[in-house]
């Protein structure tokens, strides 16, 4: 770039990249680093699925499109892209398997670059208004720094999102450095290749952002066009952006008709109108302030030091308007003003009143109020699916503040010392409220890692798995994402394949019938192979338990071919002579959580048990069984009342709320002639009288008493 021939803004840029790399080891250490250390990737949900994906792409054999394999989509072939494991370095690093050690990953790495990049292009764009190397550096912090780049790079493990892709906000700078430095690409072919370079490289790193940096080029191209009346920069920017954006999106195997292209969620992953100011759990300072469920997507914290660099900007301007003569005079000076930079003005605050729309979407909410309602045809809902996480374009707005803050200071202050002193005590006052989540990561990534493997702990997964070469769902529901993630980590460990895997897009709803038929045909004709490994569900099983052989694992149901050592056998849900035992525990992939029918409040990630609300209801099935010895165990919940239980209406037991055991009773029940009809459906009723009400994250929960497992024996 012709700005970063100029020896000062290169020497900044440097710096900017110095202190990226500095910042980066102070919070995550060396550890990371360590292209052979991948315990700490190993920890549970997003940063897992992306070095899963890695470990079965590298593994794969080579396929065009280059970046596709069908190790966890068997038979199917699906891109690394959409299990977010930036194909940019997947690829590379593919390439270079061969001479690498077998263990190998290069998420530490690409958090540097992350880091680095955002300082570098960070400190070049505050350059624009200021060239002192001092002023510069200090600002860049603001941008090294950034809130969501920390929440989504190597996050708190109890974030609610962490897609480190997401992370490499520098290609949203550079787009924004581009327009801010205009002047340097007057010639239409350098602004065409820049434009260019930053869509291939979104597509190859996180394909989300391409739709923030397109908004961007557009606004660059608008500007252009009020300015210039260029149309021909508009056709051939826009044409060379999307030509190879598109081709770069084709060769890494984007283009499938595997995935849905969208996943629904437009209004639900929106930003809250005080994402500015809302730390969430990022400030040593200040609390968090009210959202609504969905709205950490839009996370976009300034920074105590940010905010009080405005504070100080609106003292120099109620100096400078006071010095002026006035509001008149003022108005006067800012029409001038606007009639000298009308087409950058036009066009700026098109896109942020574009992208701050998009990011607030229809449903407006400040706090947990909602504000502001706008009805959306379905048709259009479904066009928005495709940006659903619509939150996410409050980063732009972010760093459009934060650029604004410099600029202020930069233009409005003249002694250039009072400037710098300004800005270095602002960055100290934001190193100081980032401190504590700062540290927080840290610890995290300093103390010894251990794998998350709740999901999948039985030793089947690492002794008997090995034995087999794929594993099959059926359905494709039969397992928790989360779950089906564990199971993926411990299949990469041997050379095993899957026909479904928890990615960024879902099967095509077509695709998914069709391979649950295909399935199906296996499961009727008693087509069993002898290498898979079968995950099925309670219908199925109890349906084919003749067929094959039934094992449980980690609340799974396993069927195989031929028998095999050292597993549960499988005990099926109608309850019978034969069948005389079933355990239901209400942990997040616990059994009682498919035969929960309604009213339950469902468990998060690693609860032990789910809360009861004011009636909550639980299926019980019967396979000949007429009586059952039925026992519940539970913990107190906040509020004095009574829980009733019923079965098909009868009052069996009652619980005092505050207390905690045991519930146990003898029932009648009748024999379960058609489970989908609901004829022979047994229902178990818990009716809690006196609720008590939590809020999380703007979801509102009733809470009665917390039920952590149930056991049903047959008597007769």
């Amino acid at each position: 770039m012709k700005m970063l021939k100029n020896n000062k803004t290169l020497q900044i840029f440097i710096i900017g990249l110095l202190l990226g790399a500095l910042f980066f080891v102070v919070i995550y250490g060396f550890d990371v680093l360590n292209v052979c250390n991948d315990a700490w990737l190993l920890t549970g949900r997003d940063l897992q699925q992306h070095y899963i994906g890695w470990k079965f792409f590298r593994n794969a054999d080579w396929s065009f499109p280059i970046g596709v394999h069908d190790g966890l989509t068997y038979p199917y072939k699906v891109s690394v892209l959409y299990t977010d494991s930036i194909p940019l370095y997947a690829i590379f690093f593919k390439l270079l398997s061969p001479i690498l050690p077998q263990t190998f990953q290069y998420f530490g790495l690409f958090g540097l670059m992350c880091f680095m990049l955002n300082g570098g292009i960070g400190s070049v764009l505050v350059a624009k208004f200021n060239k002192s190397r001092i002023f510069c550096a200090f600002g860049s912090v603001f941008f090294i720094l950034s809130t969501p780049v920390l929440q989504r790079l190597f996050g708190l493990l109890s974030e609610d999102s962490r897609h480190t892709s997401l992370a490499a906000h520098f290609l949203i700078l550079a787009a924004i450095g581009i327009w801010l430095y205009k002047d340097h690409f007057t010639k239409r072919w350098k602004a065409a290749l820049a434009f260019s370079i930053l869509g291939v490289l979104c597509v190859l790193i996180q394909m989300y952002i391409i739709f923030i940096v397109g908004g961007l080029m557009c606004g660059y191209l608008l500007h252009c066009l009020l300015k210039d009346r260029d149309w021909k920069r508009v056709g051939m920017v826009f044409g060379c952006f999307m030509a190879s954006s598109l081709l770069a999106f084709f060769l890494v195997g984007g283009f499938t008709d595997i995935l849905k292209a969208t996943a629904g969620g437009f209004g639900i992953y929106s930003a809250n109108i005080n994402a500015l100011v809302n730390p969430f759990h990022y400030s040593t300072f200040l609390s968090k302030k009210p959202w609504h469920l969905g709205q950490y997507e839009g996370f976009c914290y300034l920074g105590l030091g940010m905010i009080l660099l405005y504070a100080v900007c609106l003292v120099v301007i109620l100096q400078k308007v006071i010095k002026l003569g006035g509001v008149r005079k003022t108005k006067e000076v800012l029409k001038e003003k606007y009639r000298n930079h009308k087409s950058g003005v036009i066009s700026l605050a098109i896109v942020i009143i574009v992208f701050w729309g998009l990011a607030l979407t229809s449903t407006i909410y400040l706090g947990e109020k909602m504000v502001v309602w706008i009805y959306m045809p379905d048709k259009l809902l479904d066009l928005l699916a495709t940006i659903r996480s619509s939150g996410r374009f409050m980063w732009t707005i972010m760093y459009f503040v934060m650029l604004f803050g410099t600029y202020m200071v930069s233009r409005y202050i003249r002694n250039k010392n009072v400037q710098k002193l300004i800005i270095i005590i602002c960055v100290c006052l934001q190193i100081a409220d980032l401190a504590r989540p700062v540290m927080n990561i840290h610890t995290q990534y300093a103390s010894v890692p251990e794998e998350e493997d709740i999901y999948a702990e039985d030793s089947f997964w690492t002794t008997k798995l090995g034995d087999y070469k794929h594993i099959v769902y059926y359905p494709l529901e039969s397992c928790g994402f989360y779950q089906m993630l564990q199971i993926g980590t411990k299949a990469s460990y041997f050379d095993i394949n899957m026909n479904y895997f928890y990615m960024s897009r879902f099967y095509r709803d077509s695709l998914a019938k069709q391979e649950d038929k295909k399935n199906k045909q296996i499961f009727e004709n008693n087509a069993f192979s002898e290498d898979t490994v079968y995950i099925t569900d309670y219908k199925n099983a109890h349906k084919y338990k003749d067929r094959c052989y039934l094992y449980e694992a980690d609340n799974l149901i396993l069927a195989f071919k031929n028998p095999v050592e050292g597993l549960k056998p499988y005990n099926d849900v109608y309850v019978s002579k034969d069948d005389p035992l079933l355990e239901m525990d209400f942990s997040y992939n616990g059994r009682a959580t498919v035969f929960a029918h309604n009213g339950w409040n469902m468990p998060d990630y690693g609860e032990e048990g789910m809360w009861t609300t004011k009636q909550s209801v639980l299926k019980l099935y019967s396979g000949g069984a007429k009586r059952v010895h039925i026992a519940l165990e539970y913990e107190a919940g906040k509020k004095k009342g009574t829980t009733t239980i019923k079965v098909n209406g009868v009052k069996q037991y009652e619980i005092d709320n505050k207390s905690s055991g045991v519930a146990e009773f003898d029932t009648n029940l009748k024999e379960t002639v058609n489970e989908r009809t609901k004829k022979g459906v047994n229902w178990l009723f818990l009716n809690t009288n006196n609720i008590f009400e939590v809020k999380e994250n703007g979801r509102e929960e009733d809470r009665g008493i917390f039920v952590k497992k149930i056991t049903v024996t047959y008597i007769e």
